[in-house]
């Protein structure tokens, strides 16, 4: 059976899988396969499951917060900022969740510190305005 390379990059790093036969993704428009030999392809990955087979048959799952996928000459490639990868779907969605989670709560927590510098700087702001107007 005919082949591709897939080549996955993350913000970790890079994983490179020589004898994929078939890849399964989805985008806004829904779920799409692609095979050895298909034409050129660009997608946006939606946040959720891809899985690929490899020569052997064995099945494996892809989990992705979104990212961009590229089919070219025989080399598909899907950049993303994180991925998780393995053979049992249920665990690696799980993972994605709480790797989703975390980051949303990372993010709320650094909101919240900056509108308090913001806060602190207007206050200080005005501080020194009134300082000015008194003549002080």
């Amino acid at each position: 059976m005919n082949s591709f390379t897939l080549t996955l990059l993350d913000s970790r790093g890079a994983e490179c899988f020589d004898t994929v036969t078939q890849f399964i993704g989805a985008d806004a428009d829904g779920s799409f396969g692609i095979l050895a030999g298909h034409v050129y392809s660009v997608a946006l990955l939606r946040y959720g499951l891809a899985r690929f087979c490899d020569q052997a048959g064995m099945w494996h799952y892809l989990a992705v917060p979104g990212g961009v996928l590229r089919f070219a000459g025989n080399q598909l490639t899907v950049t993303t900022v994180r991925y998780f990868l393995g053979d049992d779907r249920d665990a690696i969605c799980e993972r994605l969740a709480a790797d989703m989670a975390q980051a949303d709560s990372e993010v709320h927590t650094a909101r919240a510190s900056l509108s308090e510098i913001e806060r602190s700087l207007v206050r200080r702001l005005a501080e020194l305005s009134n300082r000015g107007s008194t003549g002080i």
